[in-house]
């Protein structure tokens, strides 16, 4: 029991809550030991399948010898480790939870069935079939995640005997007792708490659970003395000299310093820290930063663009015929539109309208359905023929492809608002312009999405925006495809 207790010791004492441990010779030996773990348990998985298809059939499933066996064992091993390593189920975090474990092996192990299926069509395993990799993959990720929750299991179990606890002192108010309270509760996280100093609200919430002193009447020096391990800093207004002081006091005692900020937990996912020169700054971005995966969108863009415009120019020419044919005018309508950062460029669509529309708009603002600075009614009586059955279906945008192929838009993106309607945004709705306006977005793709209010749409707009990805793209391009063919626009 002692034994078991001292080896868990050794194996947790570099590590912390939430924050990667640094790369001492114990931090390292854990990993390589979890890696190897998890690489050897998946070998071993994978034996077993061939054994339980094959062995009776082919004893030579049996030899582990076998050339099929050992390259396999080889692919796994780098497959497994490289997933390991990238997933961080390396690591060993304090607070890591269980559903992170699973979840996460089983994307491990997903991906790992995936690149061994690619590599069994490019060598041409015999052994590698359905039934193998299937079996294989739900014991790979039973067995290695009994493994892993085993693993945290033990650590926890020996934390909460007390073996292995972090001493935590804390210098904190009202505004930090979500943390004070939460490392309180997860005692299993290894943090005993030996004191704090706040202010009222905290003297009177703790007072009688561990030590702790009113702020206005303690020397804090004279309360860090070596035996604490960690000092956690967490006020609702920081001071930025005293946060210096007391970084100061922990270099000087070999003390973790840790700071706790409401600031801190408003900043975004795109956060970074960078340096100019020798000096630090804390960078924040609202906007997708993939350099790589911009340039792939872009890329995608002009070549979608392209064979658009060069396979539908004989389609076009029938729709500007028949526009020719219903109504006097001209064949495309152009517009004003704010792009990118509010730039305004000319936007093309077939025309749909009257050509004196504008003029009778005046006219219709009090049928007006939409709510905020747009406008749209449902039988627009401004609208010709051939331009319900444009609108209907979606074709009406077609000629923005050109758009898209020029770099005044993208395919995906929020729709290029009226300058006349930017003037009237709110502060918070200006963000949509901080990306590439596009022919089709979340909006477009709503199920009847002439019933959502303006304020949703641009909440749409933003959320593409926060969530941004190639893949996303080509969700809306798809979802797009089918509205065109549902053929369900106003």
């Amino acid at each position: 029991m002692h034994l078991g207790i001292g080896i868990y010791h050794f194996l947790d004492s570099d590590f912390d809550m939430d924050i990667e441990e640094k790369l001492s010779n114990r931090a390292r030996f854990v990993r390589v030991m979890l890696t190897v773990g998890t690489v050897t348990l998946s070998i071993i998985s994978y034996f077993i399948t061939i054994w339980w298809l094959y062995g009776a059939a082919y004893p030579s499933a049996l030899n582990i010898i076998n050339p099929d066996f050992l390259i396999a064992s080889v692919f796994i091993s780098l497959y497994w480790s490289a997933l390991d390593t990238w997933l961080k189920l390396n690591e060993v975090y304090r607070s890591r939870s269980y559903g992170y474990i699973v979840l996460f092996h089983i994307v491990e192990n997903l991906a790992g069935i995936m690149l061994l299926t690619f590599t069994s069509v490019l060598l041409g395993f015999s052994n590698y079939g359905r039934n193998v990799l299937l079996i294989f993959g739900a014991l790979s990720t039973i067995s290695c995640l009994l493994f892993k929750v085993c693993f945290y299991w033990g650590l926890r179990n020996a934390r909460k005997k007390g073996y292995n606890n972090r001493k935590v002192f804390f210098i904190c108010d009202k505004g930090g007792d979500a943390l004070l309270s939460l490392l309180h509760k997860r005692y299993e996280w290894g943090y005993k708490i030996v004191g704090a100093i706040g202010d009222s609200y905290i003297v009177n919430k703790y007072n009688g659970v561990f030590p702790v002193y009113d702020a206005s009447e303690t020397d804090v020096d004279s309360m860090i003395t070596q035996d604490v391990e960690e000092l956690i800093y967490a006020k609702s207004y920081d001071s930025s000299q005293e946060i210096i002081r007391y970084l100061d006091l922990c270099n000087e005692l070999g003390v973790t310093f840790r700071l706790y900020s409401q600031f801190l937990n408003r900043l975004s996912k795109n956060t970074q820290l960078r340096y100019f020169d020798t000096n630090a700054v804390i960078t924040i971005t609202n906007t997708p930063t993939n350099y790589v995966a911009l340039l792939f969108k872009r890329t995608l863009d002009i070549l979608f663009s392209a064979g658009v415009i060069l396979c539908g120019l004989p389609f076009f020419l029938i729709i500007a015929l028949l526009i020719k044919l219903d109504s006097k005018g001209p064949v495309f309508f152009k517009q004003k539109r704010s792009g990118l950062r509010g730039r305004v460029f000319d936007v093309y669509k077939f025309r749909t309208m009257v050509t004196n529309a504008e003029e009778l708009k005046a006219q219709l603002m009090s049928q007006n359905e939409m709510d905020g600075p747009v406008f749209k009614i449902a039988n627009d009586p401004r609208i010709t023929r051939i331009g319900k059955i444009l609108r209907k279906t979606g074709i009406d945008e077609f000629p923005q492809f050109i758009n898209v192929f020029i770099g005044d838009m993208s395919i995906v993106g929020p729709r290029p608002p009226l300058p006349k309607e930017v003037e009237q945004y709110e502060r918070w709705q200006l963000r949509r312009l901080a990306m590439q306006p596009g022919i089709t977005c979340l909006w477009q793709v709503a199920p009847e999405r002439n019933k959502i209010t303006f304020e949703e749409w641009m909440n749409m707009d933003m959320e593409y925006i926060d969530n941004w990805s190639i893949t996303l793209d080509l969700v809306i391009i798809f979802k797009t495809i089918r509205t065109v063919f549902r053929a369900d626009g106003k």
